[in-house]
């Protein structure tokens, strides 16, 4: 808590979290109520080591900022929680651990992976407070970094373990988040054990494990949320839960990890269970040596983990297709893709990092992570975005989405290119060449995406360069999944033949939400709304990847009853689970993953849906704030 905070600056922007926008700072400014978020950069030569050191602060105003001197001055009209955090680049390529492919290797990894904490307190359940694990690689011995095991924060919790790779595979998230010191023994059962008061809690063995992990995951880290001091839910609502759970804040705070833990599995499930909120993500793993390195990803973005379970799609349960004319398909078949339907867990958002290709999750691959890493940006770059439209029967999703990234350079650095009827090399040399997003819309068949003079099969390009993607075609899954591992990070795809009019609405509903800041699965599953075939689009790569972050990206569910309407909002992102939000119709603030209710009349509605830009779910359907608003 504090009343004035300095930084080191010589760069500095400032962006508001609930609205969008980022604005660098050459002057002081007055900041309004309100959350904000603010970043600093020391450029390189300043900082006495030759690298660019970044802090980071969130905060609420009213607040002053003021610039000087290569420092910058935060400063509030009493003392005020405030979120800070550095990102020191030089340190990441140093931190590889390097570990045989086996049980025991990946143990010692994850015992090493709390040294991404920046507190061992409850405020770790804050993402600010978190940096990524160290990067792990196979080798043929364990290699941890001095720097590593110097910073390994020293653990009362032991999580005992089969030795057992898929077991390991399910236990990392909590292993992490615990920090716990992780070892294996044969034919154990999953037990953490507290050496300073002797307690142990006793897991059921696989497959019963997997939920058992999961749901005391989900349960510390919201119980963290509940006693820290940081960024935290409105007062009375956190106030009435802990006194029902008998829980102490300020004892807690004070409490070793292992000391908190063994208080909060004293506490009745029964108790915790209603006011949980959604979980954000779930991964299901194939347990295998070459998906390790993936681990700190998911271990980033607090995945959940499950093992891959799943049954194939019978035809008897596709939709019958009698409209092939109306297709967005040339006569010449697509490239099928067998799908699976998978066993899905807690998540509002699932990977599928196992073979095959599954329903209602994005298809991750390692390569994906890995090109995660090559891309960089800061607010000053502008946004490369390209437009290809190679079909001239579908100008209106190319005019409706070129309209949408114009009015959005209005508020960010974006240059838009719109091309026409491109030829096999031009449409490599679009993929080949830097580009933050590729919007294709056009043909696909077995042979590639269709060119004015012919297919392009993206097997022929020999590196990707652009990082996102949305290849609006028939059947395009696996051109999609070809640019992943030429170097994409992500995109949105086909599993079939798509309709020409639901293409359309799917492609510029899409667009909108990647330039509002969604993450590319939230996007689709969003977008797809728009048409009763929704099921027919898919994310290939890192489906949690954000484009554009911008803010907290939220949707409103909205139902109406007589002559009024009840309302839901939520805010859900990967990077950002464990911070809270405020709620556009009040002063409240919720943790992500939950729910701020509220009911409006019909005036009070429309002037609120006038005030936002947010996609709203009315009665199931998709809508976008300001389009509903003139039709109410």
């Amino acid at each position: 808590m504090t009343a004035e905070l300095s930084l080191p600056a010589n760069h500095v922007t400032i962006e508001q979290v609930d609205e969008p926008g980022t604005y660098t700072l050459t002057a002081t400014a007055e900041l309004p109520k309100g959350e904000f978020l603010l970043e600093c950069r020391l450029d390189a030569g300043t900082t006495g080591d030759g690298d660019t050191l970044e802090t980071y602060a969130r905060f609420g105003g009213p607040a002053t900022v003021q610039p000087h001197d290569e420092r910058v001055t935060l400063s509030f009209p009493e003392e005020y929680y405030v979120i800070a955090g550095v990102s020191h680049p030089s340190s990441v390529s140093d931190d590889t651990i390097r570990v045989p492919g086996t049980p025991a290797g990946l143990a010692t990894a994850l015992t090493h992976s709390s040294v991404a904490h920046h507190t061992t307190g409850p405020a770790r359940s804050h993402p600010a407070l978190r940096d990524q694990p160290p990067m792990v690689e196979a080798g043929s011995s364990v290699h941890v970094p001095e720097s590593v095991r110097e910073r390994t924060p020293e653990s009362d919790i032991e999580f005992v373990l089969p030795d057992r790779l898929d077991a390991l595979f399910v236990a990392a998230p909590l292993a992490y988040y615990l920090g716990a010191d992780v070892s294996v023994e044969s034919g154990v059962d999953p037990t953490l054990a507290i050496s300073s008061s002797g307690t142990e809690h006793r897991f059921p063995a696989l497959p019963e494990f997997q939920q058992h992990c999961a749901d005391t995951l989900r349960k510390t880290f919201f119980l963290d949320c509940l006693v820290r001091d940081v960024d935290v839910e409105s007062p009375a609502s956190k106030a009435e839960l802990l006194s029902r759970l008998s829980l102490h804040p300020d004892r807690l705070r004070a409490a070793t990890p292992a000391e908190r833990l063994d208080r909060y599995l004293d506490v009745p499930d029964g108790l915790v269970w209603p006011s949980l909120p959604d979980w954000h993500l779930s991964t299901y793993a194939m347990p295998e040596p070459e998906h390790v390195p993936c681990l700190p990803y998911l271990l980033d973005s607090l995945s959940l983990v499950y093992l891959p379970k799943a049954s194939k799609l019978e035809e008897t349960e596709l939709l019958d297709r009698t409209l092939d004319d109306a297709y967005r398909a040339p006569t010449d078949s697509v490239r099928s893709v067998n799908v699976l339907v998978p066993e899905l867990q807690a998540g509002r958002v699932h990977a599928w990092l196992a073979p095959g290709t599954s329903l209602d999750t994005f298809k991750l691959t390692p390569n994906a992570y890995r090109n995660r890493n090559r891309y960089s940006r800061t607010e000053d770059d502008s946004l490369e975005v390209s437009v290809v439209l190679n079909d001239g029967e579908m100008s209106e999703e190319r005019t409706k989405a070129a309209e949408i990234y114009r009015d959005r350079a209005a508020d960010l650095p974006i240059n838009l290119s719109v091309h026409e009827s491109l030829t096999t090399n031009d449409l490599r040399s679009v993929f080949a060449e830097p580009n933050d997003f590729v919007h294709y819309i056009g043909h696909c068949e077995e042979s590639g995406l269709c060119c004015a003079d012919g297919n392009l099969s993206l097997e022929t390009l020999e590196e990707s360069k652009t990082r996102t993607f949305f290849l609006n075609a028939c059947g395009s899954y696996h051109e999609g999944l070809t640019l992943v591992e030429k170097g994409s990070v992500a995109g949105a795809v086909t599993l079939t033949k798509v309709l020409d009019r639901h293409a359309a609405k799917v492609g510029t509903a899409f667009a909108r939400l990647l330039m509002h800041g969604f993450e590319i699965e939230r996007a689709m599953q969003l977008a797809r709304r728009r048409i009763l075939m929704g099921k027919d689009y898919a994310v290939v790569g890192d489906g949690t990847y954000s484009l554009l972050p911008v803010g907290d990206p939220g949707v409103i569910w909205l139902d109406r009853e007589d002559d009024t309407f009840e309302l839901a909002y939520e805010v859900l992102a990967a990077s950002t689970y464990g911070e809270s939000y405020s709620t556009p119709f009040d002063d409240t603030t919720r943790l992500h993953g939950k729910s701020s209710q509220g009911v409006l009349d019909g005036d009070e509605l429309v002037e609120l849906l006038e005030a936002t830009s947010l996609p709203v779910i009315y009665e199931n359907e998709f809508h976008w704030s300001d389009e509903l608003a003139a039709k109410l």
